[in-house]
């Protein structure tokens, strides 16, 4: 810990701001307000902060290639309905007919326990959010800042050299694996195309993952951003200590309160605790639906009814294959190349809207991750009671749109005709999951809902939109409808789930924010 709460709470000379939460985007609002010598920053933290990534408490945090399960978690779980089952993958599943909800309780949260997937929003990403009415972020105003995280070699217009995250890519001249190259060409086989910038102007088909790590070092927020502002004098960090609420005067923002009873003042506070978090402390603090917060006895500072609503994630399953372990050889890189495909097939039309990314874990076992990026399904989040130490009630509500079901059940079956491509012959072998008996697409229906899980990117619980829309809770530069000095500022501003893992754009949505901020 970096100092203690009381020595965070001398008063201040200076504009004072506290961000709550050091995940992807608090990391970067951090360091980003704390470029500025007049302000104070105070960035509180629920896990631990790691000030040298190498000691072994550390271990999965630093570990890039280990992803899945972590130590460093909320211990969420969603109320989704999970058919009970024997048929299921192995990977991923806690207890049969439990949902968890992955959140890294670490600084920087979620990137440091992901995968490290630094695909970045698409244009058409953009566009629906402008269409929502978040006409401020349009591609050509969010690409400087887009640009602005990354130190991407790759090179071109589109990419940044000069960022704080390096972003690499596996290719023939450096370690790709010949299995991961076989599975590009596998997807070739199959009519799609195959690009080595899935960044780049076309983000479809069959390639390198871009990756934000270093040598197998997980390039976090805390790694790169917080580590560039460490030693400022007018950056304070609080790890291991919970927040329970905002603090208010009136309408106005003050400052915040801990779980321990210890009030935190600050001219302006910034929320920055994820698409779970953040809500949860709003509606503890008086922001949020009325009906819940009078059940609660909680007094109403601003009547929102969208907190907590609109809850958008990615639905995934896990195929699995019995694999050749002498041909697959070494399982490490697990992952380096993925397909980005539409579910009508690589000769639609249709924007893409399926991932498709193999990984190997342990000799003999292939795995194929299927996700689909454009769900249609919304879920929620709400507390259940004033105590912030009992975890809010969470449903994904995976797969409820009927459409996203059949677009699922659509990129298995497209899966299995990649699997069985000529390139992949010598590599796997039996299909363990869904099986070989599961054929029709109402059995294999069945089969992904009763083994649906998460991609685990949960945004828009506390969405962007103009005053006055039933499910807006903060404006375009992150403030918070009804409120002074309070700014949500991570994912759950995002007006609509991208395209892609959310953490680059949470990341670019700091980015912006603070810039707005210091403006």
């Amino acid at each position: 810990m970096t100092t203690t709460p009381s020595s965070a709470q001398q008063a201040p000379s200076r504009r004072r701001v506290i961000v709550v939460g050091g995940g992807s985007a608090g990391c970067v609002m951090a360091s980003r307000l704390s470029e500025d010598p007049e302000t104070d920053v105070v960035l509180v933290e629920a896990g631990p902060d790691y000030e040298d990534i190498d000691e072994p408490a550390a271990d999965n945090v630093r570990n890039a290639w280990l992803f899945g399960f972590t130590s460093h978690d909320w211990g969420y779980v969603s109320d989704d309905h999970i058919p009970e089952s024997s048929n299921t993958p192995d990977f991923a599943i806690v207890e049969q007919g439990v949902l968890p909800v992955f959140a890294g309780k670490v600084t920087g949260g979620g990137s440091s326990v992901n995968a490290t997937n630094a695909l970045q929003p698409t244009k058409l990403d953009m566009d629906r959010w402008v269409g929502l009415g978040a006409t401020d972020w349009t591609w050509d105003e969010v690409l400087p800042y887009l640009q602005k995280i990354e130190n991407d070699p790759i090179g071109g217009e589109r990419h940044g050299s000069e960022g704080y995250v390096p972003v690499h890519r596996w290719t023939a001249d450096n370690g790709l694996r010949p299995f991961m190259q076989a599975f590009v060409d596998a997807c070739a086989e199959q009519g799609h195309p195959v690009t080595a910038d899935l960044n780049g102007d076309s983000q479809r088909g069959a390639g390198p993952v871009p990756l934000n790590q270093r040598d197998g070092v997980r390039q976090s927020s805390a790694v790169t951003y917080l580590k560039a502002a460490r030693d400022r004098p007018n950056l304070t960090i609080l790890d291991d200590v919970q927040v329970d609420r905002v603090l208010f005067d009136g309408t106005r923002a003050t400052g915040i309160v801990l779980v321990s009873g210890e009030e935190l003042l600050a001219d302006e506070v910034v929320l920055s605790a994820g698409s779970i978090g953040s809500p949860a402390i709003l509606m503890r603090s008086g922001v949020g639906p009325k009906p819940l917060l009078d059940d609660l006895g909680i007094e109403v500072v601003s009547e929102l009814d969208g907190v907590g609503q609109k809850l958008g994630d990615h639905p995934l399953v896990y195929m699995t294959y019995e694999a050749d372990a002498d041909a697959i050889g070494e399982l490490l890189p697990p992952l380096q190349t993925m397909l980005v495909f539409s579910s009508g097939g690589p000769e639609s039309d249709l924007e893409p809207d399926l991932h498709a990314i193999p990984f190997t874990l342990q000799p003999g076992l292939m795995i194929v991750a299927v996700g689909l990026v454009r769900p249609l399904s919304m879920g929620s989040v709400s507390i259940r009671s004033r105590d912030p130490l009992e975890k809010p009630r969470i449903l994904l509500n995976l797969m409820h749109h009927p459409d996203d079901l059949k677009r699922l059940v659509a990129g298995v079956a497209h899966v299995r005709e990649i699997v069985a491509s000529p390139s992949l012959e010598k590599y796997v072998g039996a299909e363990l999951w869904p099986g070989p008996d599961v054929v029709d697409r109402g059995d294999i229906s069945r089969a992904v809902l009763e083994a649906k899980n998460t991609y685990v990117h949960m945004v828009s619980t506390c969405s962007m939109g103009d005053p006055g829309l039933p499910w807006a809770v903060v404006g375009q530069d992150g403030t918070v409808h009804g409120t002074q000095n309070l700014r949500v500022v991570d994912a759950s501003i995002m007006p609509v789930i991208p395209s892609v893992p959310t953490n680059f754009t949470t990341m670019m949505i700091a980015e912006r924010c603070a810039a707005l901020m210091r403006q």
